[in-house]
């Protein structure tokens, strides 16, 4: 019998992707663009979170970072938290004194989050109280970096675990895998993301890719790596990649490395993956960071090493803010910890 690992019971991985624009550096009296050019400078520990995490979730919205939900290991066992973080990430990297912005309905792990100007989106998980589960929560974040309290926009059409979600030309987008009972296949579900919730579903017909990192760019989505659901649960280097107005995806170029329960973010027209691993068990994470370019059709060219994570990482997450990529929680492990890390992804144009 092929053997897939339960992700419910397993320490998988999640990223979160947040809608990325460029931010400005101000330079004299004038204002600078800055952009992704490949290059990551080395990443830099910061402001550590308040309560050790790994498989939580987090977004950017404006400078802010937030952090929900996760567990860490206490004892023998885990611990979840239903608290939601929120720190701001200043325009030289930094990370100021975190505060508790907000609650989740009941303790969660393997949610998925994003933002759409000062509102915050979380995408189902495994809570502690499954009612809460299998649904879109949403809340606005004021000025001082405190939420209101999170309201249900309605439900999943389907449990969405470990994904990844954005919005992007004013539709609520959520990558899932689904089990063979549910169809073996990756799919993109497609919402407004106003109340009730009406989605579309895009088969990728790619097949079951478990603990993939998912890059949702503003032009394209990328589904690199994960693992298959072939007899021991091999993990691939595969990458595809589709328009952002869905069309039949597509393969581009693969992982360096087979890769599983790492992080990618889009970042203008570039591609980072960070941390991962190469086995769904029995192996620890890695310090590789990787990035790739995208042409104008979101064919990727040579992958190159770039700035190493100074330790390795898996069931982290990492998103985009202004400038920085900053990278919170995750383990080499598993244990989940405290460690918030930041490297400058954007420069100001040399025009």
């Amino acid at each position: 019998m092929v053997h897939r690992p339960n992700v419910r019971a397993m320490l998988p991985r999640l990223l979160v992707l947040v809608p990325l624009f460029g931010c400005a550096t101000e330079a004299g009296d004038s204002i600078i663009p800055s952009s992704a050019t490949g290059e990551l400078a080395i990443w830099q520990s910061v402001a550590p979170l308040p309560v050790a995490r790994a498989n939580h979730c987090s977004a950017a919205v404006g400078d802010w970072l937030l952090v929900i939900g996760g567990n860490h290991k206490e004892g023998s066992g885990f611990v979840k938290t239903a608290e939601i973080h929120a720190a701001r990430v200043s325009a030289d990297g930094t990370v100021g004194a975190w505060q508790l912005a907000g609650m989740a309905p009941s303790p969660l792990t393997e949610c998925s989050a994003t933002s759409d100007g000062t509102t915050l989106y979380v995408i189902d998980g495994i809570y502690d109280d499954e009612t809460d589960a299998r649904q879109v929560w949403s809340a606005t974040l004021d000025s001082t970096g405190h939420l209101a309290p999170l309201t249900s926009l309605g439900t999943l059409p389907e449990a969405v675990i470990s994904s990844e979600a954005t919005v992007r030309n004013g539709e609520l987008v959520v990558m899932d895998t689904r089990l063979p009972a549910d169809g073996e296949t990756t799919v993109t579900l497609r919402a407004k993301p106003t109340s009730p919730l009406v989605w579309q579903v895009d088969d990728w017909q790619i097949g079951f890719r478990g603990q993939a990192q998912y890059a949702l760019g503003e032009d394209f989505t990328f589904v690199l790596g994960g693992y298959r659901g072939d007899t021991g649960n091999p993990v691939t280097a595969e990458t595809f990649v589709a328009p952002a107005a869905f069309a039949t995806p597509r393969m581009t170029r693969a992982l360096p490395t087979p890769t599983t329960f790492g992080e990618a973010v889009a970042v203008d027209d570039w591609i980072f993956v960070a941390g991962g691993r190469d086995q769904v068990f029995g192996a620890s994470g890695t310090t590789t960071v990787v990035a790739a370019h995208h042409d104008a059709e979101g064919s990727l060219g040579e992958w190159s090493t770039v700035s190493a994570l100074p330790m390795a990482r898996t069931n982290h997450e990492l998103v985009v803010v202004g400038d920085f990529l900053v990278l919170t929680g995750g383990a080499g492990e598993g244990p989940g910890d405290t460690t918030v890390l930041t490297a400058r992804v954007r420069y100001p144009s040399a025009d």
